[in-house]
């Protein structure tokens, strides 16, 4: 039974890998609109926000038809920002809002950098800490830690771009498990990710560390924007212990979006590694008089569902 949760397991994740929808971004602008086929948002500059196609821009005001507030004229000298709408951010004919935290998914980090400036914070049931801050668009540093101080790692992480689609980064944690402790725990890891921030699929790889203890750890995760307020997403990480037996731990997660900034996410985890089994083959040898013991096999078991509950929050 257990065998074949854990090979359900593995054709889930495989097939979550490959039913995303990967849409490409667009990245050109400019001061005046040419294209009215083109969606933009226009944010002004006391907050209120204007998603639609532009009508006409003729250097001193803006015309746009927005789809719940209908013709809309805006004067350039009110206009904070306009963007134009990356076809990532568009569900069937609704605009959406940018996934706040694309740089992770539940536990695993994306290749995904955060921009200059932008920064999160993350808690695990109000119990695990983590806050991350991009100090380049490239390059961002931050701290995991609890109430405890146990964990206290230092977490960095650099982007190397390759495309609007693709990207790859290096990065790491090192500290301790706990304030007192001499030794230090530390994890460097490698990552791939393909698609754009509303949609995409990642593979980890990393090694880790602590005494004279190492395990080596892969991961794949992946999400899916399917609206304004959710993603479904997917996580599942393969790891081998030096000198002991490998295990792995993942399962389907929900994102919720609450506004521009929190997210929410629920999931249902499993966990699984090698427990010996009797084989309930003992047996009394009348020749010699003596008991013989039943024999063990290795075999995998499944602890599920574990529920999981993360909040991160964009500063």
């Amino acid at each position: 039974m257990k065998t074949m949760f854990l090979k359900q397991t593995l054709k889930t994740i495989v097939l979550f890998a490959f039913i995303f929808c990967l849409a490409s971004e667009s990245n050109a602008q400019s001061d005046r609109i040419q294209n009215t086929d083109t969606i933009y948002m226009i944010t002004t500059n006391d907050g209120g926000e204007f998603v639609g196609k532009i009508i006409s821009d003729d250097g001193r005001e803006v015309v746009i038809m927005d789809k719940a507030k209908g013709k809309i004229i805006l004067p350039k000298y009110a206009i904070k920002s306009m963007e134009m709408v990356k076809q990532s951010n568009v569900i069937g004919n609704d605009f959406v809002h940018a996934n706040p935290h694309p740089s992770r998914y539940l536990f695993s980090p994306s290749a995904i950098a955060l921009k200059k400036g932008e920064g999160y914070m993350n808690w695990f049931y109000f119990l695990l800490f983590q806050v991350q801050y991009g100090i380049t668009e490239n390059f961002s540093a931050g701290i995991t830690t609890s109430w405890f101080l146990a964990p206290t790692l230092l977490n960095l992480k650099y982007t190397v771009p390759v495309s609007d689609e693709l990207c790859f980064a290096v990065g790491g944690q090192v500290g301790k498990l706990y304030i007192l402790d001499d030794n230090l725990v530390s994890l460097g890891f490698a990552s791939g990710t393909y698609g754009t921030s509303e949609s995409n699929v990642s593979l980890n790889v990393g090694y880790g560390s602590y005494e004279s203890s190492g395990i080596t750890i892969a991961s794949l995760s992946g999400v899916k924007r399917i609206s304004e307020n959710a993603s479904i997403m997917g996580e599942f990480w393969y790891c081998q212990p030096k000198n002991s037996d490998p295990f792995f731990m993942g399962g389907p997660a929900l994102r919720l979006y609450s506004g521009r900034k929190a997210t929410f996410d629920i999931a249902l985890l499993a966990l699984g590694f090698k427990e010996e089994v009797s084989n309930n083959d003992s047996y009394y040898d009348a020749s010699t008089g003596f008991y013989r013991p039943s024999t063990y096999t290795k075999k995998w078991k499944a602890y599920y569902p574990l529920p999981l509950l993360s909040i991160s929050y964009k500063l």
